[in-house]
């Protein structure tokens, strides 16, 4: 057992390019990571791995998965040697379980960018081990809470539980690029949500669709919103948060982080 409960944290990794990014958000994931390099794993739930029911990695060796394209050559070359924990995995899978949630483990997945992006930033070291957990292709808050408060007990194991997503990621809807303004949809989107952290709101959090302002601009597909659920529930009941960063990138991407803790 860890001496005190680590917090849970959110990080909005943004695009496949951001360990090459001289920008705040990478500036801030690269002064977060020394705060937790005594965590014993990290357990990351990436937006970028969808699965019928929870899957959790227990590769001792995971590749580094290059899931996208069309980037600077330099980024297909990257590598994290990071290790596994078939531990970990077992222990996810435990307690999802004793929770009534199915889960399954892989043996052979990878660490996609939705993981290793803020991990070669946070431990460029690749000292501190790692397993990966997906989300779920229904994409249903309320399921999604409920696998993170499922595995409430790692914070007291020295595990940190890391969400790893986007505070607002509207691809499909909105024009991203350098020099595009930040709209005023996003901020209100945005704004919304750091008050439903700072009041650990899961109510409010699990309803967004229809409680937020312009879900469907800020999230037209919800699968970099669900690790952030994953997160606030991991935290405990009755947990609070705070913004522990915020940032814009490429106009309407929103690079906000959050911590979790009771």
């Amino acid at each position: 057992m860890a001496e005190k409960p680590l917090p849970t944290l959110f990080v909005s990794h943004g695009a496949p390019t951001l360990p090459l990014e001289k920008i705040p958000a990478r500036e801030f994931l690269a002064e977060l990571g020394p705060l937790y390099e005594q965590a014993d794993a990290v357990l990351c739930i990436s937006a970028h791995w969808e699965t019928r029911a929870p899957r959790v990695s227990a590769t001792e060796s995971p590749e580094t998965i290059h899931d996208f394209y069309g980037f600077p050559e330099e980024l297909y070359e990257i590598e994290y040697p990071a290790r596994g924990s078939a531990q970990l995995a077992g222990r996810v899978d435990d307690l999802l379980r004793d929770a009534g949630i199915p889960c399954e483990i892989e043996p052979r997945r990878g660490l996609d960018h939705g993981a290793w992006v803020p991990m070669l930033i946070m431990f460029p070291g690749a000292d501190v081990p790692v397993a990966q957990l997906s989300i779920q292709g229904d994409l249903d808050p309320a399921g999604h809470l409920a696998v993170g408060r499922a595995l409430a007990e790692l914070r007291h194991e020295g595990v940190l539980v890391m969400g790893s997503g986007g505070a607002v990621h509207p691809l499909g809807y909105a024009v991203l690029g350098p020099g595009m303004p930040t709209d005023q949809w996003a901020l209100d989107f945005d704004r919304w949500l750091s008050k439903t952290v700072e009041q650990g709101d899961t109510d409010a959090a699990v309803g967004y669709r229809t409680l937020a302002p312009y879900p469907e601009r800020a999230h037209p597909y919800p699968d970099h919103f669900m690790p952030l659920l994953g997160a606030m529930g991991a935290a405990g009941q009755g947990a609070t948060g705070e913004v522990i960063h915020h940032s814009w990138f490429w106009g309407d991407l929103g690079m906000a982080a959050y911590s979790f803790s009771q």
